[in-house]
């Protein structure tokens, strides 16, 4: 028997059908939205390479960019090596210049202030004629026996001429040991001597009874006394010591120390020599008082001043 569709069995295949098609349009909708996705990430990795490759261009233009500026600095950092190089050249060409000036001030301030402090008298002692001498006003009183200031007289004298003295009692000179003898001899003596270095620096030492010997006995080194001052000791070494010159050998060191040294009383070419070699740049072996500079052997000293008064009582 056959069975009838009813109105209710199509509506309920149509609603069937219906829901089907629902299902496979969702379906087609979800496998669309895939799609875009899919096409979406395509898209964005291509994107994304091409970032990457942008970023190794733009990397590779760095270091390109900086290798450049790297040598751009190697080659300031050379020209400013030359340029303190240049400068280094300068200065050290510069300061020998400056330090040649900076004597040479000193000694001219050094002969000048001397200047201003010296006036001359005329001395006459027993048997002997009138002869000038210079007077200090500091400390005052004393009278200029030695004096070196500048080179300009040469002191490498034998012993005649140490002997009768020579040089210009206004500038470098030496008075002589035979008039020292008779001035010394007549009544007792003080000696200050006064001392200067390159470099401006001075110092002083001052003995309170100095008496020389007569040509019989050498011109000895007789008395000092007692020594005071801040350039240290350097004469009681020499005392009781005959007087030295490059012709006359009286030392007690087996070879003429004035031929090294200077004219003296050396007693071994010892701890002071005043009649040394000058050297104006004050370095080397030249005039020299050693314990004010500790003896060290390159240090020559560009200013003596030797002067004796008479002895209080």
């Amino acid at each position: 028997m056959t069975r009838t569709i009813t109105k209710e069995d199509f509506a309920n295949s149509i609603q069937a059908l219906q829901t089907k098609l629902d299902v496979e349009l969702n379906r087609m909708e979800e496998l669309r939205t895939m799609k875009i996705t899919a096409n979406a990430n395509d898209e964005l990795k291509l994107q994304v390479t091409t970032l990457k490759d942008t970023i190794k261009d733009l990397q590779s233009q760095l270091k390109i960019y900086e290798g450049q500026i790297k040598s751009k600095e190697d080659i300031l950092k050379v020209k400013e090596g030359q340029i303190k190089s240049q400068h280094e050249l300068l200065k050290n060409r510069d300061e020998p210049i400056s330090d040649f000036r900076t004597q040479i001030k000193a000694i001219e301030k050094t002969k000048s202030e001397l200047s201003s402090q010296l006036s001359e008298y005329q001395i006459k002692l027993r048997e002997m004629e009138p002869f000038k001498v210079s007077c200090a006003s500091s400390p005052p009183g004393y009278t200029v026996i030695q004096r070196r200031i500048d080179g300009s007289e040469n002191f490498e004298r034998n012993w005649h001429d140490y002997k009768s003295g020579f040089g210009n009692v206004s500038g470098e000179f030496f008075i002589g040991l035979e008039k020292l003898h008779r001035m010394t001899e007549a009544r007792p003596h003080e000696l200050y001597i006064k001392l200067g270095m390159v470099n401006g620096s001075t110092s002083y030492a001052h003995y309170d009874d100095f008496m020389i010997g007569s040509e019989e006995e050498l011109y000895e080194l007789k008395n000092l006394g007692k020594y005071s001052g801040e350039a240290g000791d350097s004469l009681t070494y020499h005392k009781n010591q005959k007087f030295s010159t490059f012709d006359r050998d009286n030392d007690n060191h087996k070879v003429n120390c004035a031929l090294a040294y200077g004219a003296w009383w050396h007693n071994g070419c010892g701890s002071s020599a005043l009649n040394g070699k000058y050297l104006k740049e004050g370095k080397g072996y030249g005039i020299h008082w050693g314990s004010w500079h500790k003896f060290i052997n390159n240090i020559s000293l560009t200013f003596t001043e030797m002067m004796i008064r008479p002895k209080s009582l």
